[in-house]
């Protein structure tokens, strides 16, 4: 193990108490870090209030206050998005001009923002977020941007993370007994309900497959599609539309389902369900979108499919179910490395040792 001098970091994150990958990444590694004697964390919550120009002020002014106290480090959790870009880009300028050093891990990226960023935001980008020690990313694509944009320092390929306290409880034998001898295989696709998302593929491929195999479908999600998802589903009993889960709900579901299907083409960083589906030895169906390019191991992890492309998402739902055997292996590889990488404290102890590098 190795010895730290204990170090306070300020941690800017959105409001913890919202939905979203960021707050969910946070909400698992807090509680950790926060056990660390090597660290005093204090977390700067931000957002929540819109467009509102008089919050976003009110937000500069606090984080100002905030960074007048003594402290080591600070670690700022932008997207790469107009609203985010902006408002910690000033966070960076404002550590910059005292000359305190930080952190960026860049959670979501906007691939239309990434544009704007190239054609007028370079610069801005360059004396904000340029100054950091370190900057995170979650595609290697990502980290080739931010050495285009021209920084000059450390880009760091990372992962999301896993909150371990989801599978405490959970039995990857009795998963795997029940992979092969369960009757039903439950299709699971669980994420906001964004067109983009691949949901409507989804379906299309379960209702082409559920005629010559035993299966149903689970949906699970809210979001601004989710009243055309039940209307298109309302008359198949195969099809359960679930809307938001959370807590136990959300691990029951989870353990009881065989694969987890997610074509998204919605631009994606690297969503947490996949790699939750993963820690409950599921093998996944998804696209190459962003940071799942190089994380995602085609025909070890499960498949890759062309974003909305359902009749390819159908031939590679078909491949798992005529072949129980091949589920299990992909369970099993994806269980074992979950374990190994993912999970909320082996994630805590990899931004700890950045911290301290």
């Amino acid at each position: 193990m190795k010895k730290y001098k204990r170090k306070r970091v300020i941690i800017i994150t959105p409001r913890l108490n919202l939905s979203g990958g960021v707050a969910s990444y946070w909400n698992s590694l807090l509680p950790i870090m926060r056990n660390d004697k090597n660290i005093d964390v204090d977390n700067f919550q931000v957002g929540g209030s819109g467009k509102n120009i008089l919050s976003s002020i009110r937000e500069q002014y606090k984080f100002r206050q905030k960074i007048s106290s003594d402290f080591s480090i600070a670690f700022l959790n932008p997207s790469l998005g107009f609203s985010s870009f902006f408002r910690d880009g000033l966070f960076a300028k404002q550590l910059a001009s005292i000359n305190k050093p930080f952190l960026v891990f860049f959670h979501g990226w906007n691939y239309d923002f990434e544009r704007k960023v190239s054609k007028k935001y370079q610069n801005f980008f360059l004396n904000s977020f340029g100054k950091a020690q370190k900057i995170i990313v979650l595609s290697r694509d990502f980290k080739n941007k931010i050495i285009e944009w021209g920084y000059r320092g450390e880009v760091v390929v990372e992962t999301t993370n896993v909150d371990k306290t989801l599978i405490e409880n959970f039995s990857f034998d009795k998963k795997q007994k029940n992979i092969q001898e369960t009757q039903i295989i439950r299709i699971l696709f669980l994420a906001r309900m964004l067109r983009a998302k691949g949901v409507f593929e989804t379906i299309e491929s379960f209702e082409r497959l559920e005629k010559k195999y035993n299966i149903e479908l689970f949906i699970a999600g809210d979001g601004q599609d989710l009243e055309e998802v039940k209307k298109i589903c309302k008359n198949n009993g195969k099809i359960q539309v679930l809307g938001r889960v959370e807590g136990q709900n959300k691990i029951d579901l989870f353990t009881k389902c065989h694969i987890y299907a997610f074509p998204t083409y919605y631009g994606e960083g690297l969503p947490t369900s996949i790699l939750e589906a993963m820690a409950f030895g599921l093998p996944v169906i998804t696209t190459n979108m962003g940071g799942l390019k190089e994380f995602f191991k085609d025909e070890k992890m499960g498949f890759f499919v062309k974003p909305e492309d359902s009749y390819q998402l159908s031939k590679k739902l078909n491949l798992l179910l005529e072949d129980r055997d091949r589920i299990a292996r992909y369970s099993n590889f994806n269980y074992a490395y979950a374990n190994r990488n993912l999970l909320s404290d082996i994630v805590a102890n990899r931004i700890r040792d950045y911290i301290y590098a």
